[in-house]
């Protein structure tokens, strides 16, 4: 891991040297390219900027539907990395045995079912009230409840809580931790990436919003990190990093300033 003691300001000077060395981005979507269902300024641009300079570009999301929505970015399937098609591949791996029960939206659902995991649990969305008596399905064999410890969700206008709230209930109330946590930081997911890519991770950078996920994710596999501003890390938090895995290589406001730096140095 490359010591850092602060992280600096993406400049021109960074975009030509840094861009240059860089064949391979890892791009978690969520308040880096989009906020909610607004698109972040200049990311559209930013995205065919990279790609015109020969970069490829690897999207890392949770489920696939998150993609699907669009936003003006054009992806294939291939681009794709989903921490749900991860999830429902470590089942597998571990060999579970009976039902799946999933805590989730219907993307993760369907990635177990593309596993041939019989799961239910959907059904329950909006329930107010518990049956009585309650009835305990003896045929569950794991319980997936969210993806990773994210414990908010931005949105425009609101922050939401995220999987890694549900998770910390679930947590505390059978008083133990998850016996795994499959998306980010998780290293597995990420060479996964790297193996099924062919990516160098000393020429690839991991773009987030989030120190304890995207960047830690990045800095764990000798990544570049790129923190984007426009998620859910304050510059207070940003100035106040004490653990090295969380810091950082470089930040921006947002990902248009990509944009203008690159014109700023034509």
């Amino acid at each position: 891991m490359r010591g850092l003691t602060s992280s600096t300001r993406f400049s021109s000077t960074a975009m030509e040297v840094r861009v240059g060395s860089i064949s391979n981005l890892s791009v978690c979507l969520s308040t880096v390219l989009w906020r909610g269902d607004a698109a972040i300024v200049g990311a559209k641009e930013a995205i065919a900027l990279l790609r015109a300079r020969g970069k490829k570009v690897i999207f890392v999301v949770r489920m696939l539907i998150r993609l699907s929505s669009g936003q003006g970015i054009p992806a294939v399937v291939d681009d794709i990395v989903t921490s749900a098609s991860a999830c429902a591949a470590y089942l597998k791996k571990t060999n579970v045995q009976g039902k799946v029960y999933v805590v989730g939206e219907a993307g993760l659902a369907t990635e177990v079912s593309a596993q041939g995991f019989e799961n239910f649990g959907l059904q329950d969305n909006g329930k107010t009230s518990l049956p009585h008596p309650f009835q305990v399905d003896p045929s569950v064999g794991a319980v997936v409840i969210g993806l990773d410890r994210d414990p908010t969700y931005p949105t425009d206008g609101a922050i939401l809580p995220g999987g890694g709230a549900c998770v910390a209930a679930l947590q505390t109330a059978v008083g133990r931790e998850p016996d795994a946590i499959i998306g980010k930081p998780n290293q597995a997911l990420l060479q996964t990436i790297l193996s099924t890519h062919s990516l160098d991770p000393s020429r690839t950078c991991m773009v987030g919003d989030r120190l304890s996920t995207d960047i830690e994710f990045g800095r764990r596999g000798g990544l570049y990190t790129l923190l984007v501003m426009t998620g859910c890390t304050s510059y207070e938090e940003k100035a106040a990093i004490a653990d090295e895995f969380q810091r950082p290589d470089f930040f921006v406001e947002d990902v248009n300033v990509l944009n203008l730096l690159a014109a700023k140095s034509t």
